[in-house]
């Protein structure tokens, strides 16, 4: 039994640092201050404080905003001029394959480690990107964001990188309200549809205004955990890893998801709900689309509990129907 135990905490250990290397945010992202809410409001405005009635020009057809679960996490890997993480065929580059597009008609500024307005690069600072690139403008048709789960929630200052670590090794803690509590979670209580609408609205209305003629969806996450119970699983090579003791990250999963989807509705934009969509491909299920650590079925080399290649072509397949629709 001691053995077992030991090889268990081993295991947790081996995939809390293969999540670290699969999430990290590059030096680049994390030197990034970000934006408030005032930022974006005042480039709304022109120097005297009326609204810009100035007409965007261009932009292209597809622009994509995300975290690392959109950058991608699978080798072998680039990085782009601002330090950013980027895996092979990501779901951004299989749409843009899957569309047939040219290059500059899908524009990817997502960024590994991005976030809301948390850590690493901002929602922002991304729009920032997309705008020095000529990204928006009346070209646009679309516009797919997919933010969330590095952000801070409740009075924790962790992000879902810390939370996992915390699930994983800190025993003393666990993964329920202990460690809520003590802040060392994301509290999935504070995880709502009003919460996640509010931290999007200003660059939300910021796209709205310069890409009149873009959809605008927000793309959940696809399934890492279970809707029920306490249980969490990740395979090591070809074990599952169990934890049965993780209320608190199964809580926050089904939190964030449900807080996506309403905000979507709050904000007047689309929701694409990649979690029914990928049910039961988890990393322990039979088909995995999601990766394990070191785990063949999946990608060897690819960040756990993100997406394989297989996993981004399915959200591209659905993401493509929405773009033909």
């Amino acid at each position: 039994m001691a053995q077992r135990k030991l090889a268990s905490v081993i295991g947790a250990a081996v995939a809390a640092s293969a999540l670290l290397a699969g999430l990290m945010t590059p030096a680049a992202a994390q030197s990034s201050g970000g934006s408030s809410s005032t930022d974006i409001t005042r480039a709304l405005t022109s120097s005297a404080g009326v609204a810009d009635s100035r007409a965007p020009e261009g932009g292209a057809k597809v622009v994509v905003f995300g975290d690392s679960h959109t950058s991608g996490t699978n080798a072998p890997f680039r990085t782009d001029e601002r330090g950013c993480l980027k895996g092979a065929n990501n779901w951004a580059d299989q749409l843009q394959w899957q569309l047939g597009l040219g290059a500059g008609d899908l524009i990817d500024v997502s960024c590994s480690g991005a976030s809301i307005n948390s850590d690493g690069f901002h929602f922002s600072d991304e729009v920032r990107q997309a705008e020095a690139r000529g990204a928006i403008g009346p070209n646009t048709t679309d516009i797919f964001i997919q933010l969330g789960k590095n952000d801070q929630w409740g009075r924790s200052s962790v992000n879902l990188l810390q939370s996992v670590q915390t699930c994983l090794l800190d025993v003393m803690v666990g993964c329920g309200d202990r460690a809520i509590a003590s802040g060392k979670m994301q509290d999935p209580n504070a995880v709502t549809a009003e919460n996640y609408a509010s931290r999007m609205k200003p660059v939300i209305d910021y796209l709205k205004y310069y890409a009149p003629n873009a959809e605008i969806t927000l793309v959940g996450y696809q399934e890492y955990t279970p809707r029920g119970g306490s249980q969490v699983c990740v395979r090591l090579g070809g074990t599952p890893l169990v934890k049965n003791d993780a209320p608190a990250l199964v809580s926050f999963m089904n939190q964030l998801d449900m807080a996506i989807g309403g905000a979507a509705g709050i904000l007047g934009v689309n929701h694409v709900d990649l979690r029914t969509a990928t049910e039961g491909h988890g990393s322990c299920s039979n088909d995995p689309w999601v990766n394990g650590v070191f785990d063949a079925r999946a990608e060897i080399f690819g960040g756990p509990w993100h997406p394989s290649v297989k996993g981004d072509s399915v959200t591209a397949g659905i993401l493509r129907d929405r773009v033909n629709a």
